[in-house]
């Protein structure tokens, strides 16, 4: 919600006077005379039948173009093949493909492009062109705070109260080396001042990386029990009811391009006002009204989806293992979690595409703090279509999902007229849907005043997709559930990864 009043009007004054383009395509063809190669000899582009009747080509350079700010280190080490290495030409396509799309799921550039040049014999040079993105973020901040767009629009009646403001500077590519630099301010309904620093390589062959990060947040209304599977809140004038303040750091091992071990740990320190407590014991459990603790987490993560902002083809698996507390230090929460998460893409033709998703969660022991419970649904990208007016809180659950996808729309259009060059190019695509899912959450103590949990949940239903300027993504959806409520949805992200 954040950038969606700049990118509507940058892509309106960008579609006057547009050239359509094809969208992520692999290419071999020469470019235009106007282009700059980047090798010093200036050979050009080879075309595909000077090369297809070798059975294998020898990379020779390696060039880059396009990469006025990131470091060439970073775009190399993304590629599966270096100088000197042997590629069949059999698999020459689908492996170019792959790297082009490696390259690109960094989110760095706008659009990338490998060619042949140089051929001499079986000796190839290879070209990467890369279209840069802007970088540096520095906006205005305004969200609405609840949990989606529906239930602000509905349950809350659109109430501006509900809803964040404040100011921010994001640098995603921060001295070219994909360094995530962070600083947040945030007012209104949650008051939130975040910092962060992401350094993913700090080792030579770039396998190693770290983060830091701090929080410091509050809030004058909270919710603070569930009934009939909905949030409960409470507020008292203008007292702060919650306070909360986290601090840690993360490290991470990449050693290839498709798998990655996170380790990640955090102290907190919660607080609540003693009214919370009183109404809701449970809160912190034992009437507590303040909390402290360490977190310990591990997330293996193997990605091997084609393009991970709309992937089309492979799949994605995610583990994660956390343990909230330490009672050896002292800390006053014990609570231990396993989450798994797996996706399958599938084309299915040159229009037609499946995605199935399965994830559960299973957290112990099975009494646990009402802020800290792990098997809740509707938080985040844990939720089934057509319940998005529901909470389902309890200690464990399982989702299985289903889609199938229609591309209607998928083109790039170009203004010259923007001074800003990564700013030019507007790619824009429109999928229809329809979807079929389940769900089940286990709760032990709460589910006699929340009908929605130890039961099946179920729903099916059509929809349609945009993705546009930076991967922003908008989807309209209807939905009719197995308890026959149905309704209109809008939903701003993917919720399968």
């Amino acid at each position: 919600m954040r950038f969606l009043t700049f990118i509507l009007l940058i892509v309106i004054w960008s579609m006057q006077n547009t050239l359509a383009q094809d969208t992520l395509t692999l290419a071999f063809l020469a470019p235009s005379d106007t282009a700059k190669n980047p090798l010093k000899d200036e050979k050009r582009v080879i075309e595909k039948s000077a090369w297809e009747n070798y059975d294998y080509l020898v990379v020779g350079k390696i060039a880059i173009a396009g990469n006025k700010i990131t470091k060439r280190p970073i775009i190399l080490r993304e590629l599966d093949f270096k100088e000197g290495d042997t590629i069949r030409v059999a698999n020459l396509e689908g492996r170019f493909k792959k790297n082009r799309n490696q390259i690109y799921n960094t989110t760095l550039f706008n659009d990338v492009a490998l060619k042949i040049e140089g051929l001499k014999n079986n000796l190839v040079d290879v070209l990467v062109e890369v279209e840069e993105r802007w970088y540096i973020f520095p906006a205005p901040i305004f969200e609405i705070a609840d949990r989606n767009f529906n239930e602000w629009w509905n349950t809350h009646n659109r109430d501006l109260r509900r809803t964040q403001y404040g100011g921010f500077i994001e640098v995603k590519n921060f001295r070219g080396r994909k360094e995530k630099l962070k600083l947040w301010a945030q007012f209104g309904y949650t008051q939130k001042f975040d910092i962060g620093y992401d350094i993913p390589y700090l080792d030579k062959r770039r396998r190693v990386g770290m983060n830091v990060f701090a929080s410091y947040a509050n809030n004058r209304e909270i919710f603070y029990q569930d009934s009939l599977n909905k949030q409960v809140f409470f507020r008292v004038g203008e007292s702060f009811m919650r306070t909360r303040f986290k601090t840690g750091f993360g490290i991470n091992f990449r050693p290839d391009i498709q798998h990655n071990h996170n380790w990640n740990v955090a102290f907190y320190r919660n607080t609540i006002a003693d009214t919370v407590a009183i109404i809701n014991p449970d809160y912190f459990l034992n009437a507590q009204t303040r909390q402290h603790y360490t977190q310990f987490s591990y997330t293996f993560t193997e990605d091997k989806r084609d393009i991970a902002v709309y992937p089309k083809s492979g799949h994605f698996f995610r583990a994660n293992f956390t343990q909230v507390g330490l009672p050896l230090l002292g800390d006053n929460v014990n609570i231990t979690a396993l989450y798994a998460n797996y996706t399958q893409y599938m084309p299915l033709s040159k229009h037609w595409f499946g995605v199935i998703n399965t994830r559960a969660k299973l957290s112990l022991p099975l009494k646990q703090p009402y802020y800290n419970q792990q098997g809740n649904m509707g938080y985040g990208s844990s939720y089934l279509r057509g319940y998005e007016y529901d909470v389902i809180s309890g200690q464990a659950f399982g989702l299985l999902r289903t889609a199938m996808r229609y591309q209607l729309f998928d083109k790039k259009f170009r203004n010259d007229l923007i001074k800003i060059r990564q700013l030019r190019t507007i790619p824009m695509a429109v999928y229809l849907k329809t979807y079929a899912e389940l769900g089940y959450v286990h709760d032990q103590y709460y589910y006699e005043y929340n009908p929605l949990t130890n039961t099946l949940l179920g729903s099916t239903g059509l929809g349609v997709d945009i993705l546009t300027f930076y991967d922003w993504f908008f989807g309209l959806e209807y939905s009719l559930t197995l308890q026959k409520k149905h309704g209109l949805f809008v939903s701003f992200g993917l919720n399968f990864d």
